[in-house]
């Protein structure tokens, strides 16, 4: 235990560390834990924002002479409005507090280095030498101390999680990564609403995540749920990431944009709104509105659609069922393009989004929004949402 100050431990303290062999006080930290956690954070921000497509080459100090594509400083080549260049941002893997060295760790990849510039990329140097480069870039980014670490093989090739924007003709947004038994083992994908795309049992729409065209294994918009599967197929060379995680914040926030799925939740054991008593609170991500929540109206709603009608395993119309829940909220948005993402609280999966009110307002709140369960969904497609990550590597 590393107490901030050069005052001794008091009394209290002492006694604590004496009954516990575990523990050691010492009281040399020169930062609290909040002052290393808020620089922390603010370096994960500033990453963030520069992270995203960028035409600028050259080494990690950005040698090259192109500007970046993502958010910058006008005129100033490679440059976000937080200072820190797109290079550097790549090949940072993972930012953690160390007590122990009362700093900030910061993990590094010099391999995933932007392309040659004329001093050459960071993974053409011994790790060593990419490690000065870093700490020599970063200490103008960070007021507390930090080491550099090996952070090699941290960050995924490519990672598969829910809550991203489905690539296709006509997009929803992707829901939660799944399993799906094939007789002799299971096939990985993600799950996402039965009518995007068309709402047959037959899907005609390609979809892609990550430039991976992910096949359609089963599923349509039935009476009882809105969900179709996709597999992810194993790479050719390398690995794929199927990760148990789902976009649930903002692309800046802190530690990452992501939460694990920690169980699912029946839908019978969902708390409604009566009265004066609140109903679950839960939030959902789609591609086109972001993250937003609301409170749980209705768990035996009936949708009625206007283009896209229920229908049975022949393909025949018929009537919804009573199964869809209804979420309701003043700050609650919903539109066109968010179908079959996620609807979440605190790491349980409650469903997929099914349908929203008023589709070409994405900015506006005191929306409804309609899920289809998430037991439903898994007793539909016959799959188990994710909640260990796997990896698919290539035969």
């Amino acid at each position: 235990m590393l107490l901030t100050g050069a005052e001794p431990a008091s009394a209290a303290a002492s006694a604590v560390a004496n009954a516990h062999n575990d523990v050691e006080i010492r009281t040399d930290a020169q930062h609290s834990y909040a002052e290393l956690l808020t620089a922390q954070r603010g370096l994960s921000e500033g990453l963030f924002a520069a992270q995203g497509p960028a035409t600028n080459s050259g080494a990690v100090g950005n040698t090259g002479e192109e500007t970046q594509t993502g958010p910058g400083v006008p005129g100033v080549p490679g440059e976000t409005e937080g200072g820190i260049d797109a290079g550097l941002a790549v090949v940072v893997t993972f930012l953690e507090t160390d007590m122990a060295g009362n700093a900030v760790r910061v993990g590094i990849d010099p391999g995933l280095a932007p392309d040659v510039g004329p001093l050459g990329t960071v993974s053409e140097l011994t790790f060593k030498q990419s490690k000065a480069v870093v700490a020599k870039l970063l200490d103008d980014h960070i007021e507390v101390p930090f080491t550099v670490a090996d952070g090699r093989g941290i960050a995924p090739a490519e990672s598969f999680q829910g809550g991203e924007t489905m690539q296709a003709i006509r997009s929803c947004t992707w829901g939660f990564t799944a399993r799906r038994s094939n007789g002799s083992g299971y096939d990985y994908g993600i799950i996402t609403a039965g009518h995007c795309g068309n709402d047959l049992p037959i899907e005609t729409v390609r979809f892609s995540m990550h430039g991976v065209e992910l096949p359609f294994v089963y599923g349509w918009l039935s009476a009882t749920t809105d969900a179709q599967f996709h597999s992810i197929p194993a790479p050719t060379s390398g690995s794929h990431h199927v990760l148990d995680d789902y976009l649930c914040r903002d692309a800046r926030s802190y530690p990452n944009p992501s939460c694990d799925v920690t169980g699912t939740i029946a839908r019978a054991d969902m708390t409604v709104a009566r009265d004066d008593m609140p109903g679950d609170f839960v939030c959902h991500t789609g591609k086109s509105s972001g993250i937003s929540c609301g409170e749980i109206t209705n768990i035996n709603h009936q949708l009625r659609w206007a283009n896209a009608p229920c229908r049975d395993s022949a393909g025949a119309i018929v009537e919804c069922g009573h199964v869809f829940v209804k979420v309701e909220g003043q700050q609650l948005r919903g539109c066109g393009g968010d179908s079959g993402g996620p609807v979440y609280r605190g790491g349980k999966a409650y469903g997929i989004t099914a349908a929203t009110t008023n589709k070409s307002d994405c900015v506006s709140g005191d929306k409804l929004v309609v899920f289809s369960g998430i037991r439903e969904v898994e007793s539909f497609l016959s799959v188990e949402v994710l909640t260990q990550p796997v990896t698919l590597n290539a035969p």
